[in-house]
């Protein structure tokens, strides 16, 4: 089966794609590009060095976030349409389990983070039973302080995303940072792998990214309203 997976849940878009017979194809990381102008194009070159047109795609996985909203909302809408229009299998992808597989697989307990703005940072807690064995989620997505995560982790854990670039004040002993922003994109397509394999599938009429919370924005707007 093909295989297309994308996240644009941060600066970097992550593309990546898997033909039938195993080759991985990856889209170069590029921190100056614009999800809205330069994420089909991307997929469009894969495409082509891969040899595959789009109605040959089996199955086609995308981050749901939660990260920056307007690139959630600019990789969702790509991955819905391309899904809908082709007939491939459309997966939702937990973008800080993307994150969180960046860890070396002899971490039995692993953090991911990523910039919640307004000082916050959002959380996702994984571990392991083994070194090697699969990582699993251990909690649900959180919206975290900074002060409240100095003090709250427990160590062992190592902690990597892109979150890892906002801390700034000491890590506390014990507590591992992985400064890896840009994870392989390839980590993505065995995220996808994963979930075909489990018969996963989500409708492209109804699947929405993860925000967690609203943006500052809407809070402006309602709080307007409710003058």
């Amino acid at each position: 089966m093909n295989l297309l997976a994308l996240d644009t849940s941060t600066l970097c878009a992550a593309v990546a794609l898997e033909r039938g017979d195993g080759e991985r194809f990856v889209a170069p990381v590029d921190a100056s590009r614009r999800h809205g102008r330069e994420l089909l194009p991307a997929i469009r070159g894969l495409l082509r060095d891969a040899g595959i047109r789009p109605g040959e795609l089996g199955a086609i996985g995308v981050g749901l976030g939660p990260g920056s909203y307007t690139g959630l909302r600019v990789g969702v809408t790509a991955a819905k349409t391309l899904a809908y229009a082709t007939g491939a299998r459309l997966v939702g992808l937990d973008s800080l389990e993307f994150f969180a597989r960046s860890a070396p697989i002899e971490a039995l307990r692993v953090a991911a983070i990523s910039d919640a703005q307004r000082g916050d940072l959002h959380v996702g807690d994984f571990a392991r039973i083994e070194a090697g064995s699969p990582l699993l989620r251990s909690g649900p997505t959180r919206i975290e302080s900074l002060e409240v995560l100095a003090t709250s982790w427990v160590p062992p854990l190592v902690v990597v995303g892109p979150g890892v670039a906002r801390w700034d004040s000491p890590w506390p002993a014990g507590v591992e940072p992985i400064d890896r922003h840009d994870p392989d994109p390839r980590l993505l397509l065995d995220l996808l792998k994963d979930a075909v394999a489990a018969n996963r599938r989500d409708d492209p009429w109804f699947l929405e990214p993860i925000y967690v919370r609203r943006s500052a924005a809407e809070d402006q707007w309602e709080s307007k309203k409710s003058r």
